[in-house]
Formats: structure tokens, sequence, C-alpha cells
């Protein structure tokens, strides 16, 4: 399968980076793809999966309040006294 580059600051940033290396540009799109899906794989393999009771912990830190406890719920949805949206 082929790439089309139609955008030409991509394709000089190829070139040079394929000229820097000493590579093809095929060889330099390939390394330069191969070396960032490695690295966002590992990006995410690092992040540290936080477990029930860290998230309890921070939904619990916000001391969460009712906002307009007085409304009613009709009020609350945007009901009028004459039964429709206002």
């Amino acid at each position: 399968m082929a790439l089309r580059v139609t955008n030409e600051q991509v394709e000089k940033n190829v070139r040079e980076l394929a000229g820097l290396a000493g590579e093809s540009v095929t060889e330099a799109i390939g390394r330069a793809a191969a070396e960032r899906i490695e690295r966002l794989r590992g990006f995410k393999r690092s992040l540290p999966k936080p477990t029930v009771e860290e998230i309890m912990a921070l939904v619990r830190s916000y001391n969460l309040q009712p906002i307009n406890s007085d409304l009613t719920d009709d009020e609350i949805l945007g009901y009028g006294p004459d039964g429709y949206c206002e």
C-alpha cells in the first residue's frame, strides 16, 4: 500500500529526517512510526490504575452539596407554570 503526502511541511520534515538519519524516506517514516507507537504504548502502560478506594476517597473529598435544593423537579427541568419549558 502506498502513502501519499500532500502536506509540503510534512514532506520537508520527512526528507530532512531521512537525510539526517542516512535512511531512505520509507525507512525514516517506518522507523519514526515504530518509535512513536512504542513510546505511546509505554506511556499507557506506565499510568497507574487507581483502586476503587482511591477513587471513592477522591469523590468524598469534593464534599458535594445539592444545588438549588429549594426548586421543584419541574423547575429544575425548566417547566414553567403553564406546563411547558420556558
